[in-house]
């Protein structure tokens, strides 16, 4: 029997473990809902431009229609949000970094220690992935206060209502029954693609 050359073997032992890599880089993929808000200046175009940087980094599996509130825990203007599905592969912590890197690009400074709500021009939380609970210095997932607020629930039963709360394990249809927030949410543009 012939036996193979070392630095063959060492070829194909090299390009095996590059296959490895790249499939098993592919299927590392997960999806994260990112919902996107804003009530400054024009608050629709500000999320339409959100979503035409992001669209650099993610791929954008699905978007949801924009939906209108009033201004949550303060009086300020009222707030359009959107709810997208991506596909990311990286840890949630680095999409963070590119969702505030992105925030900062449109003008917003986030002051991170102040407990006060106040208007913004655009603002971009993860709310949940597929992976269940994360948690890191600057990001836990799910979104801590997601059940307590109708703007992300309404969002996010348009086309996610089967996703899980891995802490509260409960679906996105039972999150909204029993959330106790009482601020009305209303549908401001269908998304194209739900158009009849």
């Amino acid at each position: 029997m012939k036996r193979i050359p070392s630095w063959s073997r060492n070829c194909f032992e090299n390009l095996k473990k590059y296959l490895e890599v790249k499939i098993r880089s592919c299927s590392e993929k997960n999806r994260v809902l990112i919902l996107l808000g804003s009530n400054l200046m024009d608050p629709y175009s500000s999320i339409s431009d959100a979503i035409d940087i992001l669209k650099n980094e993610v791929e954008i599996i699905k978007k949801g229609s924009v939906f209108c509130s009033n201004s949550w825990g303060y009086d300020g203007n009222d707030y359009l949000n959107q709810m997208i599905e991506v596909e990311w592969k990286d840890s949630l912590s680095d999409l963070m970094i590119f969702l505030l890197a992105v925030e900062k690009r449109m003008g917003r400074n986030r002051n991170l220690k102040s407990k006060d709500y106040e208007d913004r021009i655009i603002d971009l939380d993860i709310i949940l992935w597929s992976e269940g609970k994360y948690s890191s210095k600057n990001l836990k997932v799910p979104h801590p206060r997601m059940a307590d607020r109708r703007f992300v629930l309404v969002p996010l039963n348009e086309f996610w209502s089967d996703w899980i709360h891995p802490e509260k394990k409960k679906d996105g249809k039972e999150l909204l029954t029993t959330c106790s927030d009482e601020n009305l949410v209303h549908l401001y543009q269908l998304n194209e693609k739900n158009k009849k």
